[in-house]
């Protein structure tokens, strides 16, 4: 179903104005702008309830330049700024852990209102509580859907759930079937966020830059839906890879989804792209911007739940896991390679790209950030 568009004749899309300019992807103000329109007042994906399931749990993360700490308060989850308001460290150093929100450079330590605990205070400081309170840890707003987290560091605008629009339910709907977690990996991209976002929207480029591998996944077969908020595509597996998982189904006694059955894939504004295969895999990528230039992939994949006993089939578990973990990272290995490239060459243009009919998705892409661009500070669920 390719929507909002004429397909007809596979002719470009009309609306050149929409595309961005090349300036768009090694702007440093234009990265300042996104930082505040879209990554400031957005809803950005950060990780699972289940990272932050016991009590001292937390996760990091960087959004808009601005270090973010999602922690679990005897049992209590708040996301806090991740920057000690004494002198300035971080406070959790790794992207995930187990520990209190305490600062490793002079032991002050926060509660789940971002209220520091000063050592020493009544000898150096002498702080009255309301100074304490003045250098408590900014606080931002944290929302779940199923086991997605969400966090947006300007407060105001749609709540979570009017930001996902239809795709709530189908989180909901992930957050009951892909529960075992297998892979989960982060790594520097020399390319500007975009490009990342723009390598999983389309198929047209798999027969060049995917010979190998996703090429011999899926049949020469996909379906769009760009109406509204919706981006998402479904192409059908091979008859090959359809065989091979029905087998891994089966061996290891998985409870796939019944709705999502293909290669299905969404995309939520601006960096959540989510890819399904045949109700039993889910990659969960996110491509954060830290410069103009460079981003960071963040990727995890998850296997739906097992009906086998623990221990059984561990063998068949374990080639299947390598094989699904190396096959991914293969992929996106063969899209950070040329995505690099587009980054270097993206630099001698001045005109904007050209879209087809077949990269609807990255069109619609790209109306959406201009609409974030330039909107009010706060946005209507119609401006998503």
């Amino acid at each position: 179903m390719l929507k909002d568009h004429n397909t007809e004749n596979d002719q470009p899309l009309s609306g050149a104005d929409v595309a961005m300019q090349p300036a768009s992807y090694y702007s440093e103000q234009v990265q300042a702008e996104e930082f505040d329109r879209i990554f400031s007042r957005g809803w950005v994906f950060v990780g699972f309830a289940e990272q932050v399931a016991e009590p001292g749990q937390f996760i990091t993360v960087e959004i808009a330049g601005t270090s973010v700490v999602v922690q679990n308060f005897a049992g209590e989850v708040r996301a806090l700024h991740n920057v000690c308001s004494h002198r300035f460290a971080r406070i959790q150093q790794e992207p995930c852990g187990n520990r209190s929100l305490t600062c490793p450079y002079h032991g002050w330590t926060y509660n789940k209102d971002g209220l520091p605990f000063v050592p020493g205070n009544a000898k150096f400081f002498q702080l009255s509580d309301e100074q304490r309170a003045a250098r408590s840890l900014r606080r931002f707003e944290l929302q779940a859907c199923g086991r997605f987290l969400f966090v947006r560091l300007e407060p105001g605008g749609p709540t979570l759930e009017q930001h996902l629009g239809d795709y709530a339910a189908i989180l909901r709907h992930l957050s009951d079937i892909f529960v075992d977690k297998i892979d989960d990996h982060r790594e520097p991209w020399a390319a500007n966020w975009k490009f990342g976002v723009e390598s999983v929207l389309e198929v047209y480029h798999v027969t060049m830059v995917h010979p190998e591998t996703f090429k011999n996944f899926v049949q020469p077969r996909w379906e769009i839906n760009v109406e509204g908020h919706r981006n998402d595509g479904t192409a059908y597996l091979s008859e090959t890879s359809a065989k091979w998982w029905s087998g891994v189904t089966r061996r290891l006694q998985l409870k796939p989804s019944e709705q999502l059955t293909n290669y299905d894939h969404f995309f939520i504004f601006p960096n959540l792209a989510i890819g399904l295969t045949q109700g039993n895999l889910m990659s969960v990528q996110t491509y954060l911007p830290t410069g103009p230039e460079t981003c960071e992939l963040h990727y995890r994949i998850l296997m739906s739940a097992s009906d086998l006993a623990p221990g059984k089939q561990a063998a068949v578990r374990q080639a299947v896991l390598s094989n699904v973990t190396e096959f991914n990272r293969a992929i996106l290995r063969e899209d950070r390679e040329i995505i690099e490239q587009v980054q270097k060459g993206n630099r001698q243009m001045t005109m904007p790209p050209l879209h087809g009919s077949n990269e609807a998705r990255i069109h619609q892409f790209h109306r959406h950030w201009h609409r974030w661009m330039q909107a009010a500070p706060v946005l209507t669920r119609a401006d998503q």
